[in-house]
């Protein structure tokens, strides 16, 4: 389960990794700190194809409310940070998503947390940074593979997004059950494509040594949304 997220780059400079296909902002970029990590119902950059066809770079609100839902987005209950892999065809929260509108988010560690010794429920939980050796200098940022809706809601129209997560691999199978599809450029451009090999060229279950996990202080302040999430 992905709950938090950096994403220690600034979005100019982000884009310009993409050098063989342009990406341009189509809305105002946001002025959040970078450093500061995303959170459920936090606004994130978002990297998607638009009507054209062409790439564009946007915010949005992760935690996905789907087209059906008409009501307030506060009523909209259902833990949708996260998509899980083996749910994305059968599923009638995200299969509409997963055919027709696929995304890209951009990182540079996620948080994890894990029970210590003897952790009962209710009790504090112990928070880690997962982080990966960068191939070159590009591949300081790699990319969740997420896909996005576009809900009619009392609140008026918003769209949103889901990270799409799947069995956890060796290093992070002690802390928990699932971790999300972290992919490089030429992975993510592929993810994009909606005729590509979409949820078949996905891989959670990562061998031992993907990511090196450093454990971070636990925020005293938490959002409803992330305690609900642990």
């Amino acid at each position: 389960m992905t709950i938090e997220f950096h994403l220690k780059a600034h979005p100019g400079e982000d884009l310009r990794r993409f050098e063989t296909t342009p990406v341009f902002w189509a809305d105002t970029p946001p002025v959040r700190p970078w450093d500061a990590p995303v959170k459920p119902t936090d606004l994130a950059f978002l990297i998607r194809a638009n009507a054209t066809g062409e790439l564009e770079a946007v915010t949005r609100r992760w935690w996905m409310v789907p087209a059906f839902h008409k009501g307030p987005v506060s009523a909209w209950k259902t833990l949708c940070a996260n998509a899980p892999v083996d749910a994305l065809e059968t599923s009638p929260i995200l299969r509409e998503a997963y055919g027709a509108r696929r995304a890209l988010v951009p990182l540079t560690s996620f948080i994890v947390y894990g029970e210590p010794p003897g952790w009962r429920k209710g009790q504090p939980k112990r928070r880690w940074e997962a982080t990966w050796t960068p191939a070159n200098p590009a591949d300081k940022v790699r990319y969740f593979a997420a896909i996005w809706d576009k809900a009619e809601t009392a609140d008026g129209p918003l769209e949103s997004f889901a990270i799409v997560t799947g069995p956890a691999g060796a290093d992070l199978a002690d802390l928990q059950d699932s971790q999300p599809a972290v992919l490089t450029l030429a992975q993510g451009l592929d993810w994009l494509k909606l005729e590509g090999p979409g949820k078949a060229g996905l891989v959670t279950e990562t061998p031992a040594g993907t990511y090196e996990l450093n454990e971070q202080p636990r925020e005293q302040a938490m959002s409803r949304e992330l305690r609900r999430s642990l």
